[in-house]
């Protein structure tokens, strides 16, 4: 007789909860680890780059800026002498009414002389600078300059000296005009040249807004030949020394040098601690917005753990490196690549429904510097129609004053060939006027505006928006 038969025990059902724990948590270890994955190849990225900017010699963080900035022994650097210029600069003057350039006075019309309210100011300026001027032109006989500059702040970077050196280019511009107004013309081509050796002292500095200044103070220069070419004649000699002086162009190298910087200081911020780094865009000396510093702050904390600073990062240097190759590329080509890098930038600073998010760094920097190489290359274009203009006026002093029916007349004995113009191409243009004559560039709106020189605004048209008129990059000689 076989026993009789236990029921089996039955075993207690799961819980629907555990199931769906274990579900959140298996989801949970998906995102982390596909977000750990991604990072992981950003930062392989990321890491391959700045491997590859070290073996191309550049620096990629602030310390390495610092010392790719080569120091100049103290016996050949000019900036020894030129702060000591900078020093004792006197700016009682810049409110004169009077003054023109230094002060709230205006030049006159480039055919005409200065008034003699106005070179009274500008002789009493010179005097009160008297100093300063001898420093200056001991100053431009030094080639090597090394400003003592500290960018372990980054974009914080404090640079003292542009103020003083703007100023002081502005004191060597009205010193070259009167000396011109009084025919001293040597020293008046002598002045023009210390003031472009003051603005090329600036050409090392890895910092873009430094190479800004220094395309500003030699535009001053380019101001004074074509002002003084209105209403006096250069010699020979001093025809052929200031040719020399506008053959040396450094823009290409100072420009890579001024993006090269850019990036340090860009890196530098993406790698800020998130507490510092909100501080920053909360700054309104940054061109940040007080208040809600906690909200950016947590967003930046999110940011950074997602990985979208990395992708950021990441977009930041193959900007820059598209940037700065487009430096190795001749105009106008160069323009193209760095008009399709800024759109691109352009781009990714907005956020669309189902687009890419923005990216808050490369956003904040890359769309004010990206702008620059419009700048170099209209400052090209201007010294090259004014060496253009100085070779027409040696044609002039062996041609009894006669002009050549075009530039191709000046090759080979003149100029060995004509300059092209950045922003076409083709060889700068030349224009026969009633009296003199035009060089000119077709300028950054690519139209032929038949040599139209740019006539700013007044502040009540500018402010009510009306269009500027189309004008070209001149240098013009009416004599």
């Amino acid at each position: 007789m076989n026993p009789p038969a236990f029921p089996r025990p039955r075993k207690a059902p799961f819980p629907t909860g555990r199931w769906v724990l274990i579900g959140v948590g298996l989801i949970l270890l998906f995102f982390i680890g596909r977000n750990a994955f991604h990072r992981l190849s950003l930062s392989r990225k990321i890491a391959a780059r700045l491997v590859a900017i070290g073996k191309a010699g550049y620096p990629v963080t602030l310390a390495e800026l610092n010392h790719w900035y080569t120091e100049v022994p103290d016996e050949e650097n000019a900036a020894q002498i030129y702060a000591r210029a900078f020093s004792g600069l006197s700016l009682s003057s810049t409110n004169s009414a009077e003054l023109p350039v230094f002060g709230r006075g205006k030049l006159p019309p480039r055919t005409a002389p200065l008034s003699d309210e106005s070179k009274k100011a500008i002789l009493d300026l010179l005097a009160m600078n008297r100093a300063t001027l001898e420093l200056l032109h001991e100053g431009a006989a030094r080639w090597k300059c090394r400003y003592p500059i500290d960018m372990m702040p980054g974009v914080r970077t404090l640079l003292p000296h542009l103020l003083k050196l703007k100023k002081s280019s502005e004191l060597l511009e009205l010193d070259a005009l009167m000396r011109a107004e009084a025919g001293d013309l040597l020293g008046a081509t002598r002045a023009i040249e210390e003031l472009w050796a003051l603005a090329e002292s600036l050409a090392q500095e890895p910092i873009l807004i430094c190479q800004l200044l220094r395309i500003a103070s030699e535009e001053m220069a380019l101001s004074s030949i074509e002002r003084i070419m209105n209403r006096q004649r250069f010699s020979p000699d001093q025809l052929a020394d200031l040719i020399q002086m506008l053959n040396v162009d450094r823009n290409d190298a100072a420009l890579r040098r001024g993006w090269i910087g850019e990036r340090c200081f860009g890196l530098a911020m993406l790698h800020m601690p998130s507490g510092r780094l909100a501080s920053f865009m909360n700054d309104p000396a940054q061109g940040g917005e007080t208040g809600g510093e906690w909200s950016v702050l947590l967003g930046l904390w999110f940011m950074r753990i997602s990985g979208h600073l990395d992708r950021d990062e990441l977009f930041f240097l193959e900007s820059t490196d598209s940037y700065i190759r487009a430096i190795d590329v001749r105009c106008p080509e160069r323009l193209q690549l760095s008009g399709a890098v800024s759109r691109n930038v352009a781009q990714v600073r907005l956020h669309r429904k189902g687009g890419t998010r923005p990216f808050i760094i490369s956003g904040l920097l890359l769309p004010s510097i990206g702008k620059v190489f419009e700048k170099v290359a209209t400052h090209s274009a201007h010294c090259r129609t004014a060496a253009v203009s100085l070779s027409l006026e040696q044609y002039r002093l062996r041609h009894k004053d006669s002009l050549p029916s075009g530039l191709e007349e000046l090759v080979p004995t003149w100029a060995g060939q004509i300059p092209t113009d950045p922003f076409d191409g083709r060889p700068l243009r030349y224009k026969r006027l009633v009296q003199g004559y035009v060089v000119y560039s077709i300028g950054a709106d690519c139209e032929d505006n038949d040599g139209s020189e740019r006539r700013p605004l007044s502040n009540v048209k500018h402010r009510t928006g009306v269009a500027e008129p189309a004008f070209d990059i001149t240098f013009t000689v009416e004599r």
